[in-house]
């Protein structure tokens, strides 16, 4: 679907995601305590969950290191077998990354990509609904056993049963696209006070370059639009989807960064 026309941007927009984004994470965790710079977030149901159980840097880390912000890591993450921080400034987080990287944390930049724009066309004519869990839940397991080289079956079916806490704490709905019966891709969407989220846009890879993926979002940013005056979602600045999102009508609005440091030999979860 074309949404009704460029959507003005507003001075307090990115101010409004992040809080958003916070809320998300407030939301979602089973517990909050603070810490040097921040908040630790926890979710002791899903210890495993690394974007579950992490430090939030709030405030400016000033001089700090990263062998000291590490040491703060290893201190309030002590049980659990990975290491997190997310950075809510881009430019805080840009000074100590070397360092990071260097004590064996990966970086990501992450883009938060606001609705602006009408899409460069209409989606093609798939079959779309707005779904449950149990009806999507074998695509997420199946997305997630081949994301970022390989995730363990029961690392898949954690990520996927966590789903159910987005149902119970945010209302967290699911966009999908079917191909004769079968669900091919499908996209998750959070709303809250005039803000709304895309989130976990999966297509099966036998399935790209189809417009399933157009489909099922233009199906998500129609329900977004009709609960919020504000749609984004959020990309990883050096990966191919922020091209689709373009052409959907979305554009960058500001940057933050995320460290993780994974169990030796495991990947992302």
């Amino acid at each position: 679907m074309n949404v009704s026309g460029p959507v003005p941007a507003r001075p307090d927009d990115l101010e409004r995601i992040g809080t958003f984004r916070r809320w998300i994470e407030n939301t979602t965790s089973s517990r909050t305590e603070p810490w040097r710079f921040g908040t630790a977030l926890y979710h002791d149901d899903f210890p495993n969950r690394w974007d579950s159980n992490f430090l939030r840097v709030e405030r400016p880390v000033g001089d700090a290191t990263a062998i000291e912000l590490a040491v703060e890591a290893d201190r309030a993450l002590e049980p659990l077998r990975h290491r997190e921080f997310v950075f809510d400034d881009d430019a805080d987080g840009a000074r100590v990354a070397t360092g990071l990287v260097g004590l064996g944390y990966d970086a990501d930049r992450l883009v938060y990509l606001a609705l602006r724009r009408e899409p460069d066309r209409d989606p093609p004519p798939l079959e779309v609904a707005e779904v449950d869990l149990g009806t999507v839940r074998p695509l997420i397991v199946q997305t997630s056993l081949v994301a970022h080289g390989g995730t363990p079956r029961e690392s898949a079916e954690m990520l996927a049963d966590f789903r159910q806490v987005l149902i119970d704490r945010v209302g967290a709905r699911f966009f999908a696209t079917t191909v004769d019966g079968r669900v091919v891709g499908c996209c998750e969407l959070y709303v809250h006070d005039g803000v709304a989220q895309i989130e976990s846009v999966d297509t099966l890879e036998a399935y790209r370059n189809r417009g399933v993926a157009r489909a099922f979002l233009a199906a998500a940013i129609g329900a977004a639009r009709d609960a919020a005056d504000l749609v984004f979602l959020i990309a990883d600045a050096a990966d191919w989807p922020q091209q689709l999102y373009g052409k959907l009508g979305f554009d960058p609005v500001g940057t933050f960064r995320q460290f993780t440091k994974p169990p030796t030999g495991e990947t992302y979860r």
